[in-house]
């Protein structure tokens, strides 16, 4: 656990580091490719500039070259062109005496550039060029020149970067393609309509868009740094985050979410740690298991609220118990199991320290608990199991833990166990029984005998039989119920057995109906398992097997263990009247062991209350059980319920039960359980046989 924990972690933080590459390689790029966009943009942009002021020029020559020139008045400092004074036209004047004159495209276009110069003496530049002017302003410069020679040369354009009085400038020239309306006032000029008449040239100051573009790249920076530094945070605030959550996923992995105990992973992950150490380090320790006792009956009468909370302290008292390196874990339901770290080398002195952690875990968890307004007392059963530099297996060794706690169950509860070798033996038999019991059915090893049940209250007579099975073990024998049914319980098997019962319960009673030609012999009693009774085709189970085995349903009677009342009432009682409507009766089993309440008998439709062996075996002996059976017998007769009493073996058993008025009693004082032939034998010895 502990290792892919760690590579995780070192996964996780490789994750981290790749992603922070990531990012500040995807930082780098666009740092660099925004300031290189940047940087370009300064003659991108001054080209721009200067295509926009020559196309101005070339708008406004073509604008007042269409229209033959334009008349501006002298008196607002517009000079009289002298090249165009062989135009008898030039100059007119207007009926209110003012003097226009005549401004053609070229000193218009002239105006508009000497305009600029006014207004922004460091901003663009226009010059219309050519290589013999009439005018000795308009004459190339050097640059010029050159431009107009490759213009001749067939490029539509011309720029190139230069240095102007030290500073930095854009330069451009475009042609000037001659027409036709040109020719009016430059008779002179030698080109042809659509020949290059020479060229306008501009240049665009660089210094101002450099710092322009110097300002973008601290934005740009400054944003991208922003945007790093932001990216950086979220990537390391979500891995924290993702850290956490898996941190959090690992720990509900690895601990009980009810009292946040180690779970059965993480205690079997130090288990094995502890093995490896004690196999190098020649290390020792124990492992206590622990199971309270009756908690079961606490979570049904008191509910799942109640019983958790139980769970919860009895988990604190464990912890205030241990030491640091202890570990105390939950494995499920109200198994809790700890591991004792660095005990003696002796393996006697391991025994009596381990001994004392169960004497004390034992004696503080029978410490009565305060839950709400309910005072509990719940104690544990232990079983311990030592480890040595011997041991192998961490699950051989919970095992053997498990299987001394069930010893000290066995034993009366409220104590514990060591592991014995010979408890393994036990073990290992157990699991060959289960085996061998899940062919025992198909292979017909199952039997049923039958216990007569005689009446009290009136001469003895049989009111009927219990159905008992039997498994004729093809080696070692007839084994009893009590051999054999817890096995069937946990594995699953007890549906299994229950319906082979009830058929062969059924069957019997049919061949008893046919054998005796309507002479009674009595109720036959099968017993329900809880989980049988809990099922939700139970009742069609029933009617399905008094269909197919054709028994008179008021020959059967069904009995039900008081842990099957207390699940669901509603549903049981549906059940019950379902039954009853069948014609079948119902008895209450094991009476007074479990937990039902008189709230809950008075509720449900029940014909007959058993009262358990174990109330009866010390009649006369223990006066409580005197007491208990006193007043079941009275509860019963007030209800309007038969009372059976099971166990009966002795005269004083049946004095005491006659003299309180039983109705009846099953026991060996009468007759042990028997096969069918032998209880038919029974059935004919007697002269006086009624059903109750």
């Amino acid at each position: 656990m502990k290792q892919g924990f760690k590579f995780n972690n070192k996964n996780l933080s490789l994750w981290t580091y790749l992603a922070a590459l990531l990012w500040s390689a995807v930082f780098v790029f666009s740092l660099e490719w925004n300031l290189k966009q940047n940087q370009r943009m300064v003659p991108e942009r001054a080209n721009a500039q200067a295509r926009g002021a020559i196309e101005k020029d070339l708008i406004y020559r073509s604008v007042v070259s269409r229209v033959g020139g334009v008349y501006m008045p002298v008196d607002q400092g517009i000079t009289p062109n002298p090249y165009l004074a062989h135009l008898p036209d030039r100059d007119v004047t207007t009926n209110d005496g003012r003097v226009l004159t005549l401004v053609n495209s070229s000193y218009f276009t002239r105006l508009v550039h000497d305009q600029e110069a006014i207004l922004s003496p460091d901003g663009i530049r226009g010059h219309a060029t050519k290589e013999n002017p009439l005018r000795p302003l308009n004459a190339p410069d050097s640059w010029e020149l050159r431009g107009l020679k490759k213009l001749r040369s067939g490029l539509p354009e011309w720029s190139e970067e230069t240095l102007i009085d030290g500073k930095p400038y854009l330069r451009m020239i475009k042609p000037r393609l001659a027409k036709a309306s040109c020719m009016a006032c430059h008779p002179e000029e030698s080109a042809r309509p659509g020949e290059i008449m020479g060229g306008i040239s501009v240049r665009i100051p660089l210094d101002l868009l450099q710092a322009n573009a110097d300002a973008r790249v601290l934005n740009i920076v400054g944003w991208h740094g922003g945007l790093w530094i932001l990216g950086m945070i979220g990537l390391f605030l979500g891995i924290r985050l993702l850290r956490i959550q898996s941190d959090k996923m690992h720990y509900s992995a690895l601990h009980d979410i009810l009292t946040d105990l180690p779970n059965r992973a993480l205690f079997m992950d130090r288990l094995e740690q502890r093995l490896e150490s004690a196999k190098r380090h020649k290390l020792t320790g124990a492992i206590l298991f622990l199971d309270l006792d009756r908690f079961k009956n606490i979570n049904d009468s008191l509910g799942h609220s109640i019983g958790d909370e139980l769970l919860k302290r009895v988990s604190e008292r464990q912890r205030f118990l241990l030491r640091a390196e202890d570990t105390v874990a939950r494995l499920g339901g109200d198994e809790f199991i700890i591991l004792l770290a660095d005990l003696h080398t002796d393996p006697e002195v391991i025994a009596i320290e381990a001994q004392n952690v169960a004497e004390k875990i034992q004696d503080t968890l029978s410490q009565p608990y305060k839950i709400g307004n309910h005072t509990l007392h719940s104690t544990p059963s232990i079983g311990i199991a030592l480890i040595t530099p011997d041991s192998q297996d961490a699950s051989e060794i919970l095992k053997q833990a498990d299987a001394a706690m069930y010893q000290a169950k066995e034993h009366g509860r409220n104590n514990f166990r060591f592991f014995l070798p010979s408890m393994q033996m036990l073990a290992a038999e157990r699991l060959d029984l289960e085996n061998a019991l899940h062919s025992a059915i198909t292979q017909d090893q199952m039997v049923l005998h039958y216990q007569p049940k005689i009446t009290i209250s009136r001469k003895e007579e049989i009111l009927g039989a219990e159905a008992l099975i039997r498994w004729q073990h093809p080696t070692r024998g007839l084994l009893l119920p009590g051999e054999f049914i817890t096995i069937a319980e946990e594995s699953g098997l007890i549906l299994q057995l229950g319906e082979w019962v009830l058929h062969e319960a059924c069957s019997q009673i049919k061949v008893w109906e046919r054998r005796f030609n309507g002479k009674p012999f009595g109720r036959i009693s099968v017993n329900i398992s809880p989980k049988q009774f809990q099922q939700k085709d139970f009742i069609q189970q029933v009617k399905t097997t008094l269909a197919a085995t054709q028994a008179d349903p008021t020959r059967l009677e069904l009995e039900l263990t008081e842990s099957s009342l207390v699940e669901d009432i509603h549903d049981v009682r549906k059940k019950m009247e379902e039954l009853k409507r069948l014609g079948i009766h119902i008895s209450i089993d094991d009476f007074g062991t479990g937990y039902s309440s008189l709230a809950y008998l008075k509720m449900l439709p029940v014909d007959v209350v058993k009262i358990d062996r174990s109330f009866i075996r010390d009649i006369g002996i223990d006066p409580n059980d005197d007491a208990i059976v006193e007043t079941i017998l009275a509860m019963s007769w007030r209800l309007g319920f038969s009372s059976i009493a099971e166990g009966v073996e002795t005269e004083e058993q049946l004095r005491f039960l006659k003299a309180r008025q039983c109705d009846g009693y099953q026991g060996y004082l009468f007759s042990k359980p028997v096969v069918p032939d032998e209880f038919e034998a029974i059935l004919f010895k007697s002269t006086d046989i009624r059903a109750y």
